[in-house]
């Protein structure tokens, strides 16, 4: 029987023992209570097995996976408006495997077949009030062929998590050793010391840190003009893949320079998005692992997400330094709350006038134990047999790295909105000479030379000068202007009481009383898919008929 098919007892409030839901584990439950589609976090696995499996010692493997790792049978819920976690006990054997035997005419069809139920799966939303946070199944062709494929719930597990996960799946079917001890008690653990550390003192000052950084991080990274295209929901995505004495090399040569792999990458993914962007600034999140040096090992969602702050350098070759010093200032203080950075990218919206929408992102993982494992007697298996055809979203662009010993995968994907089929080509090609080592044609460009095609866009800095955020004043009086209250109205940069640049503008109105707050609302309705529109956050409004002057400050304080 599917786990996905039987559901199970709901949460009992008056008996059941929670535990608070990890800062991962937050940010997971945000994104799917705004509509997020589950199958952009989800994790999965696919093998296929040659030779004669034991069923029954699989089934067996699985179980004492499953008994060791709690977070592979949490309940997820909400008390009292607060999302809590439980830990359920060890499922029945039905539950833990779905056994299918399939008919397919040949291996090919069988393949298929396995890949469509593997994509049906991840996009499959786990309802983790009644159900197991992970489905596996074992489809069998013949008695010497069999797929075996698991997809697991963002809330249950992180990348470093499944790896550990199916490195023991298959070390316990392979040694045959099962016996293994309960693991809720170290679950546990876990949870509550990050709770604890949340409270503590150190927790209060990376929470200072962030938000103090607030003021002038760039909400977006925007691209140059015409780089965009038409905004589209489709995503372009391309696998690079280092590997061999190619690979050996450069890995050989980064070790050399005293850098690491992932310095390397976000340096070499910096400098090119400096090639397409007017902005001196760029924010790239980070998925970092959030475990403590105590949580070493635990399996669970433990990955947080944090901006690192990179400034275009005066130099290329600072841009290594620059990438080491703000990732390693970032890593030391990953375990911060949801609150703290929700607040920090509240500054930036009220000081630029842009809604937040994090463009960059880079995931990385340093892939030592998802290898395929020894092979067991006559039995075989081959990771990643079954990679299925299924449609991710994408949301601006992303940097996803693998780094294994005889291999460096990385995907670049984009969506359509943030960058044209053309301009993607080049970023790609642009990228992957990076990583190649030829530097020749990327020097990180002046801001002034995005700005030959397209709208004229005036720049917003920050009090030292870097340009964070470009807009096109001639939109911002055209969204004024198309308020029914608005006669005339002008758009324009002042300098802010720290040095800083905002936008400001001036109203004439028709006769008609309306407010700041009413324009200001009117602009930032009209600025989804419009990169160079931002809401003014001091707006002048005068009368035309008593000629009365009136203005507000959209600022909360800041500036």
């Amino acid at each position: 029987m599917s786990s996905r098919q039987a559901h199970l007892e709901p949460l009992n409030p008056d008996t059941a023992a929670v535990l608070p839901l990890l800062p991962g584990q937050f940010a997971h439950h945000h994104a799917i209570a705004e509509g997020g589609p589950e199958a952009d976090v989800s994790l999965w696995m696919s093998y296929r097995v040659t030779g004669p499996l034991d069923v029954s010692a699989f089934v067996a493997a699985v179980r004492s996976t499953v008994t060791r790792h709690a977070a592979l049978r949490i309940g997820v819920t909400t008390r009292e408006g607060t999302p809590v976690q439980w830990i359920r006990p060890v499922p029945e054997s039905d539950r833990l495997v779905e056994l299918r035997q399939v008919t397919a005419k040949d291996a090919e069809q069988f393949t298929r077949y396995v890949r469509a139920v593997l994509a049906a799966d991840l996009r499959h939303s786990f309802d983790l009030t009644v159900e197991y946070p992970f489905v596996v199944r074992l489809l069998r062709f013949s008695p010497t062929s069999h797929a075996v494929i698991g997809v697991f719930s963002g809330y249950a597990v992180d990348a470093t998590a499944r790896m550990n996960v199916v490195r023991e799946l298959w070390d316990a079917y392979f040694s045959r050793d099962t016996d293994v001890e309960l693991g809720d008690a170290e679950y546990r653990a876990a949870v509550t010391g990050q709770a604890t550390a949340a409270a503590s003192g150190r927790s209060h000052a990376v929470s200072a840190y962030w938000r103090q950084r607030g003021p002038w991080l760039p909400p977006r990274c925007q691209m140059s003009p015409g780089l965009g295209g038409p905004a589209t929901s489709a995503a372009r995505s391309e696998l690079l893949c280092i590997d061999g004495d190619t690979w050996v090399g450069l890995r050989d040569h980064w070790q050399a320079s005293g850098f690491t792999s992932v310095q390397r990458l976000l340096a070499a993914f910096a400098a090119t998005v400096f090639l397409l962007t007017p902005q001196d600034r760029i924010v790239v999140a980070m998925k970092l692992n959030g475990r403590r040096h105590a949580d070493r090992g635990v399996v669970g969602m433990f990955d947080v997400i944090v901006p690192v702050v990179l400034d275009r350098p005066a130099r290329p070759a600072d841009l290594l330094s620059e990438v080491r010093r703000e990732l390693l200032s970032a890593i030391s203080r990953r375990n911060v709350t949801r609150q703290a950075l929700d607040d920090m990218w509240a500054t930036a919206a009220r000081r630029l006038g842009r809604p937040v929408h994090q463009t960059l992102l880079m995931t990385y993982l340093e892939d030592n134990a998802d290898r395929d494992p020894p092979t067991g007697g006559d039995v075989t298996i081959e990771r990643g047999a079954y990679t299925p055809t299924f449609h991710r979203t994408a949301d601006g662009l992303r940097i996803a790295a693998t780094e294994q010993p005889d291999r460096l995968r990385v995907r670049l994907t984009a969506d359509g909105e943030t960058m044209s089929e053309a301009t993607f080509t080049r970023f790609v090609a642009a990228f992957r000479a990076r990583l190649s080592g030829d530097d020749s044609h990327l020097v990180a460009s002046a801001p002034g030379q995005h700005q030959g095609q397209g709208p004229q866009l005036t720049p917003l800095r920050a009090p030292d000068g870097t340009v964070v955020l470009v807009v096109d004043l001639a939109e911002v009086t055209a969204a004024l202007d198309s308020h029914p209250a608005v006669a005339s109205s002008r758009a324009f940069v002042e300098i802010a009481e720290d040095g800083g640049s905002r936008l400001a503008a001036e109203v004439t109105t028709a006769g008609i009383d309306v407010t700041a707050d009413e324009l200001a609302d009117h602009v930032r309705s009209t600025v989804a898919r419009r990169p160079f529109l931002a809401v003014p956050t001091r707006v002048a409004v005068v009368s035309g008929t008593a000629e009365e002057r009136s203005e507000a400050l959209f600022m909360d304080g800041v500036g």
